[in-house]
Protein backbone atom coordinates (compact mmCIF):
# COMPACT_ATOMS: atom_id res chain seq x y z
CA UNK A 1 0.00 0.00 0.00
CA UNK A 2 1.40 3.36 -1.01
CA UNK A 3 1.54 6.22 1.53
CA UNK A 4 -1.33 7.96 -0.36
CA UNK A 5 -3.48 4.80 -0.24
CA UNK A 6 -2.73 4.48 3.48
CA UNK A 7 -3.71 8.12 4.06
CA UNK A 8 -6.96 7.67 2.13
CA UNK A 9 -7.74 4.44 3.99
CA UNK A 10 -7.32 6.18 7.34
CA UNK A 11 -9.54 9.03 6.15
CA UNK A 12 -12.34 7.04 4.49
CA UNK A 13 -12.54 3.67 6.25
CA UNK A 14 -14.57 4.90 9.26
CA UNK A 15 -17.30 6.20 6.94
CA UNK A 16 -17.46 2.99 4.93
CA UNK A 17 -17.62 0.91 8.14
CA UNK A 18 -20.39 3.16 9.50
CA UNK A 19 -22.50 2.02 6.53
CA UNK A 20 -21.98 -1.64 7.50
CA UNK A 21 -19.44 -2.28 4.75
CA UNK A 22 -15.76 -3.09 4.46
CA UNK A 23 -13.23 -1.01 2.55
CA UNK A 24 -11.59 -3.81 0.51
CA UNK A 25 -9.12 -1.66 -1.43
CA UNK A 26 -8.27 1.81 -2.67
CA UNK A 27 -6.76 2.22 -6.12
CA UNK A 28 -5.54 5.39 -7.77
CA UNK A 29 -5.20 4.96 -11.52
CA UNK A 30 -4.80 7.25 -14.48
CA UNK A 31 -2.86 10.19 -15.78
CA UNK A 32 -1.21 13.02 -13.89
CA UNK A 33 -3.85 15.60 -14.85
CA UNK A 34 -6.90 13.35 -14.42
CA UNK A 35 -7.02 10.16 -12.37
CA UNK A 36 -9.61 7.77 -11.00
CA UNK A 37 -9.92 7.16 -7.28
CA UNK A 38 -11.48 3.71 -7.05
CA UNK A 39 -12.90 2.48 -3.74
CA UNK A 40 -13.62 -1.23 -3.64
CA UNK A 41 -16.17 -2.12 -0.96
CA UNK A 42 -17.44 -5.44 0.35
CA UNK A 43 -19.97 -6.88 2.76
CA UNK A 44 -19.23 -9.94 4.87
CA UNK A 45 -22.70 -11.48 4.68
CA UNK A 46 -24.20 -10.51 1.33
CA UNK A 47 -23.43 -9.17 -2.11
CA UNK A 48 -22.68 -5.47 -2.51
CA UNK A 49 -25.58 -3.60 -4.13
CA UNK A 50 -25.73 -0.54 -6.34
CA UNK A 51 -27.37 1.23 -3.40
CA UNK A 52 -24.32 0.41 -1.23
CA UNK A 53 -22.03 1.95 -3.86
CA UNK A 54 -24.24 5.04 -4.11
CA UNK A 55 -24.32 5.50 -0.33
CA UNK A 56 -20.55 5.20 -0.03
CA UNK A 57 -20.04 7.56 -2.97
CA UNK A 58 -22.28 10.24 -1.41
CA UNK A 59 -20.70 9.97 2.04
CA UNK A 60 -17.10 9.74 0.86
CA UNK A 61 -17.52 12.61 -1.63
CA UNK A 62 -18.30 14.96 1.24
CA UNK A 63 -15.18 13.87 3.14
CA UNK A 64 -12.99 14.23 0.06
CA UNK A 65 -14.40 17.70 -0.68
CA UNK A 66 -13.57 18.89 2.83
CA UNK A 67 -10.14 17.26 3.17
CA UNK A 68 -9.01 17.52 -0.47
CA UNK A 69 -6.38 14.74 -0.19
CA UNK A 70 -5.63 14.57 -3.94
CA UNK A 71 -4.12 17.66 -5.56
CA UNK A 72 -5.06 16.66 -9.11
CA UNK A 73 -8.52 16.34 -10.61
CA UNK A 74 -10.02 12.88 -10.22
CA UNK A 75 -13.15 10.85 -10.72
CA UNK A 76 -14.50 8.87 -7.77
CA UNK A 77 -15.57 5.32 -8.57
CA UNK A 78 -17.08 2.90 -6.03
CA UNK A 79 -17.49 -0.79 -6.83
CA UNK A 80 -17.60 -4.29 -5.39
CA UNK A 81 -14.52 -6.52 -5.57
CA UNK A 82 -16.34 -8.92 -7.90
CA UNK A 83 -16.34 -12.67 -7.99
CA UNK A 84 -12.72 -13.00 -9.16
CA UNK A 85 -11.57 -10.38 -6.71
CA UNK A 86 -8.09 -9.01 -6.35
CA UNK A 87 -6.37 -10.04 -3.14
CA UNK A 88 -4.26 -7.14 -1.87
CA UNK A 89 -3.36 -8.05 1.72
CA UNK A 90 -2.89 -11.23 3.77
CA UNK A 91 -6.28 -10.78 5.38
CA UNK A 92 -7.82 -10.93 1.90
CA UNK A 93 -6.39 -14.42 1.34
CA UNK A 94 -7.55 -15.89 4.70
CA UNK A 95 -11.29 -16.30 3.96
CA UNK A 96 -10.46 -18.07 0.71
CA UNK A 97 -8.38 -20.99 1.97
CA UNK A 98 -9.32 -23.92 -0.25
CA UNK A 99 -10.01 -21.71 -3.27
CA UNK A 100 -8.04 -21.38 -6.52
CA UNK A 101 -5.94 -18.23 -6.87
CA UNK A 102 -3.25 -16.63 -9.00
CA UNK A 103 -0.30 -14.87 -7.40
CA UNK A 104 2.10 -12.50 -9.15
CA UNK A 105 5.41 -11.97 -7.37
CA UNK A 106 7.48 -8.79 -7.35
CA UNK A 107 10.64 -10.76 -8.17
CA UNK A 108 10.93 -14.19 -9.80
CA UNK A 109 11.07 -17.32 -7.65
CA UNK A 110 12.53 -20.38 -9.35
CA UNK A 111 12.53 -18.38 -12.59
CA UNK A 112 8.80 -17.47 -12.47
CA UNK A 113 6.76 -14.53 -11.23
CA UNK A 114 3.30 -16.04 -11.81
CA UNK A 115 1.90 -18.97 -9.84
CA UNK A 116 -1.57 -20.44 -9.59
CA UNK A 117 -2.96 -23.07 -7.28
CA UNK A 118 -5.06 -23.62 -4.19
CA UNK A 119 -4.66 -21.34 -1.18
CA UNK A 120 -3.87 -23.80 1.63
CA UNK A 121 -3.19 -21.29 4.37
CA UNK A 122 -1.95 -17.94 5.59
CA UNK A 123 0.68 -18.08 8.31
CA UNK A 124 3.95 -16.43 9.34
CA UNK A 125 3.10 -13.36 7.21
CA UNK A 126 2.99 -15.57 4.10
CA UNK A 127 0.50 -17.16 1.72
CA UNK A 128 0.73 -20.94 1.27
CA UNK A 129 -0.20 -21.96 -2.25
CA UNK A 130 -0.34 -25.55 -3.48
CA UNK A 131 0.33 -26.18 -7.14
CA UNK A 132 0.49 -29.70 -8.54
CA UNK A 133 1.35 -31.36 -5.25
CA UNK A 134 4.02 -28.76 -4.36
CA UNK A 135 3.35 -26.27 -1.57
CA UNK A 136 4.89 -22.83 -1.97
CA UNK A 137 5.24 -20.23 0.77
CA UNK A 138 5.18 -16.67 -0.55
CA UNK A 139 5.96 -13.93 2.01
CA UNK A 140 3.50 -11.04 1.83
CA UNK A 141 6.19 -8.49 0.95
CA UNK A 142 7.09 -10.54 -2.16
CA UNK A 143 3.52 -10.65 -3.52
CA UNK A 144 2.69 -7.94 -6.03
CA UNK A 145 -0.94 -9.04 -6.29
CA UNK A 146 -3.24 -12.01 -6.00
CA UNK A 147 -6.56 -12.85 -7.58
CA UNK A 148 -9.20 -15.48 -7.01
CA UNK A 149 -9.82 -17.86 -9.88
CA UNK A 150 -13.41 -19.02 -9.80
CA UNK A 151 -13.94 -22.56 -11.03
CA UNK A 152 -17.40 -22.93 -9.47
CA UNK A 153 -19.62 -19.84 -9.19
CA UNK A 154 -21.81 -21.45 -6.51
CA UNK A 155 -18.74 -22.08 -4.32
CA UNK A 156 -18.22 -18.34 -3.81
CA UNK A 157 -21.88 -17.49 -3.25
CA UNK A 158 -23.02 -16.79 -6.79
CA UNK A 159 -25.76 -18.51 -8.74
CA UNK A 160 -25.37 -20.14 -12.10
CA UNK A 161 -28.32 -18.18 -13.50
CA UNK A 162 -26.54 -14.89 -12.70
CA UNK A 163 -29.18 -13.62 -10.27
Amino acid sequence: MTPKQHQLTELLQPSVVSLGLTLWAIEIVGRANRSTLRLVIDHTERLVTVEDCEAVSRQVSRILDVNDPLPERYTLEVSSPGIERALHRLEHFEPFVGYQAKVKLKVPFEGKKNYSGVIVGVENQAVLLQQGGIEYEFPAEQIERGQLVVTDVEQVGGRRDGK
